[in-house]
């Protein structure tokens, strides 16, 4: 019998092995069916049959019809694979914050140091990938932002939420650029759980859950900050991130809801 190789890889990658997904695979195709019958419709070694039909009862993605001979029924394809992609993406949850803790725990114990970073490709790069990590908040202070750079962090924002990261940012309405307005204010909105308003610096803070920070700084000429050159300093130090949450959450309390004129 021809097994399509994809459904077998892909039943491996879920836990089976090469010879009980084609058992599994052929069992599908042919119904219910002898251990003789199996192992020659999936072209499983006769000695092997019986272990394999064996684990795939097991791991429930047969049953077995008691009678002579044997016969071995497929459980219904969707229910058997639904059941392991919730098993398997709790463990895949589970490898992910296990590690995550182990390795900000790392990072706690190593000295503090500082990155620093020039070009807005760089600078977006590094934001993105600090929201990436971000497992409870993303705080952004500021009113330094360059257009090229709005769609990246809004995307990830919106991928932080949906982790279940609370999103706040503190900035004014809009900003003045050399290529013109940036309204700060629509192109931020509906990214973060809540946006306040204050008349910032031309400066920008991006603290995630209190253990790593980064500050963009610019020239500013005439109330235009010259985005494009700006630089940035990072470090996954926890002392420098926590006292800038501090800060952040004293501005939050008196930062306003409405435009600032």
């Amino acid at each position: 019998m021809l097994l399509d190789e994809k459904v077998i890889n892909t039943l491996q990658k879920m836990g089976l092995t090469y010879y009980g997904s084609k058992a599994y695979a052929a069992l599908v195709a042919i119904g219910p069916s002898s251990p003789g019958e199996v192992a020659r419709e999936a072209e499983v070694p006769r000695s092997k049959i019986y272990e394999v039909l064996k684990r795939l009862e097991e791991e429930g993605w047969v049953s077995v019809e008691r009678g002579r001979p044997l016969k071995y029924k497929p459980r219904r394809p969707k229910d058997a694979i639904d059941e392991r992609k919730a098993i398997l993406n709790s463990d895949i949850e589970y490898a992910a914050s296990e590690l995550s803790s182990i390795y900000d725990r790392q990072m706690d114990k190593e000295s503090p140091r500082v990155w620093l970073i020039r070009g807005m490709d760089n600078i977006s790069s590094r934001m993105v990938d600090m929201m990436d990590r971000a497992r409870h908040d993303i705080l952004l202070l500021g009113a330094l932002y360059s257009p090229g750079e709005i769609g990246r962090i809004r995307k990830e924002m919106e991928r932080a939420r949906k982790r279940g990261v609370r999103v706040r940012i503190i900035t004014r309405p809009r900003i003045a650029l050399k290529e013109g307005e940036l309204d700060l204010l629509g192109a931020l909105s509906g990214a973060a759980s809540d946006i306040r308003l204050y008349k910032t610096p031309f400066i920008k803070f991006v603290v995630i859950d209190g253990r790593e920070i980064l500050i963009m700084f610019s020239k500013v000429t005439d109330d235009v900050p010259d985005v494009e050159n700006a630089i940035a300093m990072w470090t996954p130090n926890h002392e420098v991130a926590s006292l800038m949450q501090s800060n952040f959450n004293l501005m939050w309390e008196v930062a306003s809801i409405r435009p600032q004129s």
